[in-house]
Parts: C-alpha cells; structure tokens; sequence
C-alpha cells in the first residue's frame, strides 16, 4: 500500500532566521521607545504644569509634589514595567510559534514606528527625527517582513516546535517497542 504524500512544505524543526529576526527587531525596538520615552518624560510633565497653572487642585498638587529628577522617573520607571511585560511576552511567544504573538507583533511593529517617529520629533526635534526615522522604519520592516516570509508564515502555522516534539515522542515511542536502546537526536551513527 502506497503512503500518501504530504500536501505543503516540510514541517521545521529548528526556528527559522526571519523569525528570529523579528524577535530581535521586536527587542531593539523596545529599548528605542525606551529611550524615547525617557525623553518625553520630562517635556510632557514641563507641558502639562503649563497648562495645569491655572487650575487650582491641580496647581496645589504640583506644589506639595516634589518635582525635581526623581518625579519623571517615578512616572517613566512604571510605564516602563507595564511596556516591558507584553514585550517579553510577545518575543518569547515569536519563537514558540504562537498565532496570538505574531498577531501582536504586527500591530505592536508598526505602533511603534509610528510612536518612536513622533516621540523623537516632539523631543529632540525635526531634525533629530529624520535622521532616526529611517532607523526605525528599518526595525519595523524587519519585524513585519520577518513574520510575513514563506518560513516565518509556515512557523507560525505549524504552531512553532510542534512537529519537532510530536516526532521525538514518536521516536521515543518506536524505540521503547522495538525494545532498541533510545539514541540522542545526532548520534544515529554511534548506536550501531
């Protein structure tokens, strides 16, 4: 009896590059928004006791707050937690190969090129902003163009390292009927 052939590609068993690639894009782009962040943090709170000096709890509250250096950092250093928890979660996820990761990778990719642009521009300014624009339109054509090739779409439709685990376990399965002894992945050739 004929076996019958598999319809589609091969299943990977090791991550692809391009995948890796957008992991990597995704981790250099967080630390650019970061750092751009770091950045607004001071001008948005200069421009909010601006608009702020009239209104009068908001006006008293500035006051018996201590502003100085440590203020920005004790709004900046929370939001930075909050970004950092879906950021690790969405990297890690790339590589195991789950749907909801890359769904949120695309979108998260370009947010960012997007926020990382207009932060750069309303900090440091027009210039400024031209000149690392492209740096970021670069970062984030690599998450999306990583996550959108031929073997970054397989990956995630195979759902990552599922093939590779379920043909170990049937491996190991094979060789504990078979009664043979069980060979590590590689060293095919030491067993006989």
């Amino acid at each position: 009896m004929n076996s019958p052939v598999a319809s589609g590609p091969a299943p990977l068993y090791d991550k692809p590059h391009s995948v890796d690639l957008a992991q990597v894009m995704m981790v250099f782009q967080y630390f650019m928004l970061v750092s751009v962040s770091l950045g607004l943090g001071p001008r948005l709170l200069r421009w909010v006791e601006s608009r702020t000096a009239d209104v009068p709890g908001v006006s008293e509250l500035e006051r018996a707050l201590p502003v100085g250096t440590s203020f920005p950092i004790a709004i900046v250093l929370p939001l930075i937690a909050l970004l950092t928890i879906p950021y690790a979660a969405i990297v890690f996820q790339l590589g195991r190969g789950r749907r909801w990761a890359r769904t949120f990778a695309l979108v998260f990719a370009v947010a960012n090129t997007a926020i990382g642009i207009i932060g750069v521009s309303r900090t440091y300014g027009d210039i400024t902003a031209l000149v690392i624009a492209p740096i970021w339109i670069a970062m984030g054509l690599s998450v999306l163009g990583g996550l959108a090739s031929r073997t970054g779409r397989q990956w995630f439709r195979q759902d990552g390292w599922a093939p590779w685990y379920a043909r170990y376990e049937m491996d190991q399965l094979e060789h504990r009927r078979s009664g043979r002894r069980s060979v590590p992945a590689g060293d095919e050739d030491s067993a006989d």
